[in-house]
């Protein structure tokens, strides 16, 4: 797939748009406004340390502010920033500090509304500025990838929102999908630790995978010692899997004592006090292969093991990204989507 083309979004000069919107210009006035009448926009997420502001503030007053603020009204006295958030907190320090001259900020106020565009406009500025955190990165594709799901509904827009997202971060699609999973997957207590890097992308990608018990347990673990590495966390993965397999196990045996069917009842005799295997016959089926056995599923069954394994690495509580219809699927359609795609593989 060829690159996104960021440019023509934010330019809204698709050669697909009809002649009505290729006409269309947006244009700007500018004013000076009070930096007191400046509203930080609730969508900015990217962090303002004070080092970085205060440097940026001796910059503003030594040689002036070199780039106008952007903002639009949100009503008679106040603007909303749209682009110029750390240049609104230097120069709101700097009127703070008695220097009337900075009180006011050049502001170019955006006259049409198009409240999607704007907050794209923020993204790219803001991600431009500075490097950005791990954090700031993934809440920044997250943010990119809800826009771009609702720019789709409203504006002929080609290819997968999650190529088009990579496409503009200049990342693997593979990156994006492990971002995805923290976003939707991550507890907040981790998501908080990962926020203020005592955790780094890679654990908290391992730790998306786990289910909230055990992601509660890995953020007691953090406050207990004061750092979790990656191994930390793959090895509570590992714990879960193994509690997971005991206990079907045990669970199986129970109901296979329960039976009456006297071939399933004498598979296997387990002392449920210690877990150990006493006797055990082997059942014929398991004298196929993997490769026999999924050989056999029908498109539904196939759609079933696809989704179930799909949703594991997700956590539990959503899709990892296995197929390429990923950004469809949801916890209500997901099994639909899986045949779906399995019938667009079928040759």
């Amino acid at each position: 797939m060829s690159k996104f083309n960021m440019m023509e979004l934010l330019n809204n000069s698709s050669k697909d748009v009809d002649v009505k919107k290729k006409d269309k210009t947006i244009k700007f006035k500018t004013i000076s406004i009070s930096v007191n009448d400046l509203v930080p926009s609730k969508d900015n997420f990217y962090s303002t340390n004070e080092e970085g502001i205060k440097e940026l503030k001796d910059s503003i007053e030594a040689f002036g502010l070199q780039q106008n603020l952007v903002v639009k009204k949100i009503d008679d006295d106040n603007y909303e920033i749209i682009a110029g958030h750390r240049r609104y907190l230097a120069l709101k320090a700097l009127a703070d500090e008695g220097k009337e001259q900075f009180k006011y900020a050049p502001c170019k106020i955006e006259t049409e509304e198009e409240d999607i565009r704007s907050k794209l406009i923020l993204l790219i500025t803001n991600s431009t500025a500075r490097e950005l955190t791990d954090w700031e990165k993934t809440q920044q594709a997250e943010k990119l990838r809800e826009l771009l799901i609702e720019y789709k509904k409203q504006e002929k827009l080609t290819g997968r929102v999650r190529e088009i997202v990579a496409d503009i971060l200049n990342v693997a699609t593979s990156k994006i999908a492990r971002m995805e999973s923290i976003s939707k997957n991550l507890s907040e207590n981790l998501k908080e630790e990962f926020k203020e890097n005592n955790i780094n992308i890679s654990t908290a990608y391992e730790a998306s995978k786990l289910l909230e018990q055990q992601q509660e347990e890995v953020y007691e673990e953090l406050k207990e010692k004061g750092n979790i590495t990656i191994q930390d966390v793959k090895n509570k993965a590992e714990d879960k899997n193994v509690t997971d397999s005991v206990t079907k196990s045990k669970e199986e045996n129970v109901s296979n004592l329960d039976t009456k069917n006297e071939e399933n009842k004498n598979l296997a005799t387990i002392d449920l006090d210690t877990g150990e295997v006493v006797e055990q016959k082997i059942p014929q089926y398991l004298n196929k292969t993997i490769l026999d056995i999924i050989k056999d599923y029908k498109l539904d069954e196939m759609a079933t093991f696809l989704c179930n394994k799909c949703t594991s690495l997700g956590g539990g509580k959503g899709c990892a990204g296995l197929c390429d219809l990923a950004i469809e699927c949801n916890q209500e359609n997901y099994h639909e989507i899986c045949i779906k795609w399995l019938n667009s593989k079928i040759e």
